[in-house]
């Protein structure tokens, strides 16, 4: 009997792993990029969305080295982070990602402070006192138990600005951010995986001084993602995807004469879409259409403002991507996206009316393909975005006049 349910165990986490094995373990943002921001993709930084990747992309170290702006070349590229993931026991990883604020993920706990609220403290207070947060750090883990996958992730980032005059009087301005994210990854059926995922995130700020009373601002912030994986045959998966993020948030402004509370700006954001993997040997082609809405309110405000709704319909958004060996080491990419936006925009027209514009935009706005190559030796890999002015204009030793790689991103496995 127990012979038998091993060798049931064993086909099933075979099974599994041969499912989800539609590329190497290696990867990250400069990959995803290059084949057009795809959503239907997998890759090592699905990890930040859902930690029960991390039973998959086990036994690997990744980051990016980001990216520069225009032609500066100086150290600290835009989006730098450093990944490890590990086995500690049968079917059981734990991993840690330190990332910088100019993280560039899909929402995950990973980023920070992604809709500013330090900002709107500052502005509300009319003072820079509270300092931007960076260097966020996440533990996440993962557990395998017969092909069905969980994982928990945590994260948290703070920062603080203090003054304390000889005479008394001093100001404390505080910022931080509680993340926590949970995930399920496994399968319903032989050939349906599931992919669920859900991330929170509390970003809040307080103001303490002397002169008044506290000034405190809170927010939350849930995002839920989920994708199926629906095997039609040995080469085609058909993978339907969504996505919905909510915030909301309170602002409790201090003064002299007590608190005044009001609500922060909110947003509801609704994506979903359909696209198709192919894998024949070492070529990979991802891709498909989607379509989202975005609402976004700022509320009222009595005797000046009525309460203010942009909403934005985007379709269609498309979204391809294809890479292939050319070479055993080398690995090439391509990719295209563009989106359609229709906007409805409210502005004051008097304390209980509003103006409505309505316009269609494009994004992004100048071009939609993009270029990428990899290189892998056993088990370090190196993945970069290339900037597409280098065909247009050579590289930038022999007379072009940018950077050749805009984004590029690292990894070993081991």
């Amino acid at each position: 009997m127990l012979k038998r349910i091993l060798t049931i165990l064993l086909i099933t986490g075979l099974t599994f792993s041969q499912f989800f094995a539609q590329e190497s373990k290696s990867g990250s943002f400069a990959r995803l990029k290059a084949m057009g921001n795809n959503p239907f993709v997998s890759d090592p930084t699905d990890m930040m969305v859902n930690p029960a990747w991390g039973n998959y992309y086990n036994n690997i170290l990744f980051g990016d080295l980001g990216e520069t702006i225009a032609n500066n070349f100086e150290s600290g590229g835009i989006g730098q982070f450093l990944t490890v993931n590990f086995d500690v026991a049968k079917n059981f990883t734990v991993g840690a990602t330190l990332a910088r604020k100019s993280f560039q993920s899909s929402l995950s706990i990973a980023n920070l402070d992604p809709y500013n609220i330090v900002g709107e403290t500052n502005n509300a207070l009319g003072t820079s006192g509270l300092v931007e947060m960076d260097n966020n750090w996440v533990i996440m883990s993962s557990y395998n138990f017969s092909g069905h996958i969980l994982g928990f992730g945590i994260s948290y980032a703070s920062t603080i600005s203090e003054t304390k005059p000889a005479n008394g009087g001093g100001i404390r301005a505080d910022a931080n951010q509680l993340g926590i994210n949970i995930g399920y990854l496994g399968k319903l059926s032989p050939i349906l995986k599931l992919d669920l995922s859900a991330v929170l995130l509390f970003p809040g700020t307080t103001y303490e001084t002397p002169q008044s009373s506290e000034t405190k601002f809170s927010q939350s912030v849930i995002s839920i993602i989920g994708r199926g994986f629906y095997k039609a045959d040995n080469r085609f998966t058909i993978v339907p995807y969504g996505k919905i993020v909510k915030t909301s948030g309170t602002a409790d402004l201090g003064d002299a004469n007590g608190i005044t509370t009001t609500d922060l700006p909110s947003m509801l954001s609704f994506q979903f879409g359909v696209g198709v993997l192919y894998k024949f040997e070492n070529f990979l082609f991802a891709g498909g259409p989607s379509f989202g809405i975005l609402e976004e309110k700022t509320p009222s405000v009595s005797g000046v403002s009525p309460e203010l709704t942009r909403t934005t319909n985007s379709f269609p958004i498309w979204n391809f991507g294809a890479e292939w060996n050319m070479i055993e080491w080398l690995i090439g990419r391509i990719g295209y996206r563009s989106k359609t936006n229709t906007v409805s925009n409210e502005t004051v027209a008097s304390p209980t009316n509003s103006n409505e514009t309505i316009f269609t935009s494009f994004d992004p706005a100048i071009g939609g393909i993009t270029l990428g190559i990899g290189f892998k030796f056993s088990g370090f890999s190196l993945d970069a975005t290339i900037n597409e002015d280098v065909i247009r204009q050579g590289f930038n030793n022999l007379g072009g006049g940018g950077a050749t790689f805009a984004y590029v991103s690292a990894g070993y496995e081991f």
